[in-house]
């Protein structure tokens, strides 16, 4: 199949990039486009803009970064809907809110393309290694046309159910993660204010039923070595915990641990740590507690 691939962010160019290094064809567009020529180099065509990217495709993935942008490239003018031709697949892998995943399975569906969504699990780490997880939301018929494109991407395919299913299964998956992050800060600034060996603490609370992905595989990597550029910018986390809770709100389920985690979000944000990771949130909390930052050894 001829791939179409539009946003090339820090998690976007790294699925892009497996889809080339498998030898597919891949057609690519980002409005910064030096990172699109930097793929272009390695073998993808770069389209002059969406309407361009749409021509040369069979199947089309956006990677954007909420929904405004995905609304924006998918349903504006110049846009998928407009230019990419009945019969064809669009997959949006963005994280959105339910009302906008919603939206564009019924805009697609009327004009006869086939709609799915495929959200991104796991860490950008992972798709820099083609190890990412997909949550789709498809109809069963074109499990067939898409799970082997997806496979070149990642590792591990959960079909969720019909559209709209994969973007309302991600909402709860960054729920937990964004939730963990607070967690963790708190869990590791009591240590550090205990006088504990930070490094024994991280042992133990990585051997037990304590541990969480985000703590085992992402805090020693990133702010636990001081290390704050954003695999995760906290800014994007706010943007989808948020998403969570608004979920919860007009489906009248009370989230008191996740609203609590979105405010904590905003409080880091106006304490000036945008562009940085989620897991920044740990500096954060010492800092508001006028604690030694957490690092280990």
């Amino acid at each position: 199949m001829r791939i179409g691939f539009i946003g090339l962010g820090r998690m976007g160019l790294s699925l892009a990039r497996s889809l080339v290094g498998k030898g597919e064809q891949v057609w690519v567009f980002d409005l910064n486009e030096e990172v699109a020529k930097r793929l272009q180099a390695e073998g993808a065509h770069m389209s002059a803009d969406v309407a361009d990217l749409c021509r040369n495709a069979d199947i089309v993935f956006t990677m954007l970064p909420g929904p405004r942008q995905v609304k924006e490239v998918a349903l504006g003018s110049g846009g998928i809907l407009e230019n990419l031709a009945p019969g064809a697949i669009y997959i949006d892998m963005s994280t959105v809110d339910v009302d906008t995943v919603d939206a564009l399975f019924q805009a697609f569906t009327a004009k006869g393309i086939v709609f799915g969504d495929a959200p991104v699990g796991r860490l950008a780490a992972h798709a820099d290694k083609g190890e990412s997880l997909f949550m789709l939301g498809i109809d069963a018929r074109y499990l067939e046309k898409v799970e082997p494109v997806l496979y070149k991407m990642g590792t591990t395919v959960y079909h969720c159910g019909a559209a709209g299913h994969g973007t309302r299964t991600k909402l709860i998956n960054n729920m937990m993660v964004l939730c963990y992050c607070q967690i963790n800060s708190e869990a590791l600034v009591l240590a550090q204010s205990l006088g504990l060996d930070l490094n024994n603490t991280f042992n133990v609370l990585t051997s037990t039923t304590a541990s969480n992905g985000q703590l085992k595989e992402k805090w020693p990597n990133k702010v636990l070595k001081g290390d704050l550029s954003p695999g995760f910018d906290l800014a994007l986390g706010y943007k989808d915990i948020s998403l969570a809770s608004n979920a919860g709100a007009s489906s009248r389920v009370a989230l008191p641990v996740c609203d609590t985690t979105r405010n904590i979000f905003r409080m880091a944000l106006a304490a000036g740590k945008a562009g940085q990771d989620t897991s920044s949130l740990t500096d954060f909390w010492a800092e508001i507690n006028d604690c030694p930052k957490p690092r280990l050894g």
